[in-house]
């Protein structure tokens, strides 16, 4: 299960009566396995089962849907055998999970919301204009859904442009604003938190930058925080470039170590030729940093100039200079926090839901 999606589920739970309910295939199981627990606040019923063991095309997808549905509706029945039985249905991404939306909108009368968090929309992406399954499914769980909850408006044009849905409101993902906050260090550093991957993130761009950079502030340094496929790539380059002393690589980082690296970072860094609205981002905001960005999917949306730069797609001059001016200026820390914390919070965002499902039940 994602962390947006259990950092929903736990803003919705402030609430609301809240049960999560996770089925999966799982290449690594024989036989189904269920774990039910409540080590969040609210129970989670996480369900695992074999994955389809066919060559046979036609009947790899029709058994694929068949088991989808199975343990969708052992998952109803078990959470309604502990006394859970929802008066509305919160899906996470319209596919695959608005089949089982649908479905039950039809079985039981229970009507549906759906948070959506895909960039396959954008046209930058282009993953559902690529795919028939996908134009084929979608339009319908979209039509049937009492309202499409997408967590920034460059999201929702990009779903009213294909029709998908026509009762929206965006919602945003939430930040733990409690995990990311304003600390006193001593800043001698970029941070780059993302995965490691050129085709999105130009990860590769922002280390050429950096070489710039470092030519006119010859002891700063640039932090990397994140895994990926390109990795041993960005890596190389680093090499290549002679900067191992000056770019650093963590992998992946817990929160406290990622706060730690914020206050020691002059600004956090995205060069992406493609995001929706990345939460990387308010993490900054909420540990007081100023953040430099691509003008690309929702990011303009929660941008201003006392929050940092916005500059072009692969433009690296653009990025040199909001790289060396961000060091000149002085931020106001706590207006940064303080916009997180109004806007991305549980409890703002918990209220938006609260919201929602009253007025889709007509309270």
């Amino acid at each position: 299960m994602g962390i947006f999606v259990r950092r929903h589920a736990k803003a919705a739970s402030l609430y609301n009566n809240v049960a999560v309910l996770y089925v999966k295939s799982d290449h690594s199981v024989l036989e189904p396995k269920i774990e039910y627990n409540s080590k969040n606040g609210f129970p989670e019923l996480i369900i695992k089962y074999p994955k389809v063991n066919t060559k046979l095309p036609v009947w790899v997808n029709f058994s694929k849907i068949k088991r989808f549905k199975q343990y969708h509706n052992l998952g109803l029945k078990l959470l309604a055998e502990k006394g859970f039985v929802p008066d509305v249905l919160h899906c996470n991404i319209m596919y695959p999970a608005g089949l089982i939306a649908k479905l039950w909108k039809k079985e039981h009368q229970i009507p549906y919301v759906i948070t959506e968090h895909w960039t396959g929309y954008l046209d930058s992406d282009g993953r559902y204009n690529n795919s028939s399954i996908l134009k084929l499914t979608i339009p319908s769980i979209a039509r049937r859904a009492e309202k499409i909850l997408p967590v920034s408006t460059d999201l929702k044009n990009a779903l009213q442009k294909k029709k998908l849905g026509s009762n929206f409101k965006v919602i945003r993902n939430v930040v733990d604003t409690d995990q990311f906050f304003i600390q006193e260090k001593t800043k001698n550093s970029f941070l780059v938190v993302a995965d490691l991957e050129n085709d999105q993130k130009n990860i590769s761009g922002i280390i050429e930058a950096f070489q710039e950079v470092k030519k006119l502030t010859p002891k700063i340094q640039l932090q990397i925080a994140g895994g990926g496929k390109d990795e041993m790539k960005f890596k190389a380059l680093v090499h290549k470039l002679k900067l191992n002393d000056h770019i650093h690589f963590h992998g992946r980082v817990p929160a406290k170590k990622l706060n730690d690296l914020l206050a020691q970072s002059y600004a956090s860094i995205l060069f992406s030729n493609y995001e929706n609205l990345p939460c990387v981002i308010v993490e900054a905001f909420a540990a007081g940093v100023p953040f430099i960005s691509t003008n690309v999917g929702g990011i303009k949306e929660i941008f201003s100039h006392e929050r940092g730069y916005l500059i072009k797609t692969k433009n690296k001059k653009e990025l040199i200079e909001a790289m060396l001016n961000v060091v000149k200026e002085n931020w106001d820390e706590e207006k940064l926090r303080e916009y997180a914390i109004n806007n991305f919070s549980f409890k703002h965002i918990g209220e938006e839901f609260n919201k929602v499902y009253q007025s889709v039940l007509g309270k």
